[in-house]
């Protein structure tokens, strides 16, 4: 189905990462807790703009970026989720040798998972 020409660029952005997760309005308003005429105005272009609290949602809910909900970005992956947070709380003020450090940890650890993973197989 095509875009609705009134939408915005949001809506139209809104709607292609809703119909790639085959979701309906009104899956997507059960899981963002966003009302499912909303989610329609957004859509069809009644409404133009979502509030931050209702961005955030609905972004969650798609398991998108807000940046590509609001059309600043193409790719649609979230970069504030709970680990990505966690993460930069934690090392924000630390050297480089200790992010080095981290970031060959993590790679050890998925190195191990895959070997195990391969082993079960």
């Amino acid at each position: 189905m095509p875009p609705d020409p009134k939408a915005s660029q949001f809506g139209v952005r809104l709607k292609v990462a809703r119909t790639l997760r085959k979701l309906s309005q009104l899956e997507l308003s059960e899981r963002s807790k966003v009302p499912v005429a909303m989610i329609s105005h957004f859509e069809t272009g009644v409404r133009a703009n979502a509030s931050a609290d209702n961005l955030k949602k609905l972004a969650n809910a798609l398991n998108v970026s807000l940046d590509y909900l609001l059309n600043r970005s193409d790719d649609p992956t979230p970069r504030d989720g709970p680990v990505q947070a966690a993460l930069l709380r934690t090392l924000h003020d630390a050297p480089q040798d200790v992010m080095d450090s981290v970031v060959r940890i993590a790679e050890t650890l998925m190195k191990q998972e895959r070997e195990r993973s391969k082993g079960r197989e």
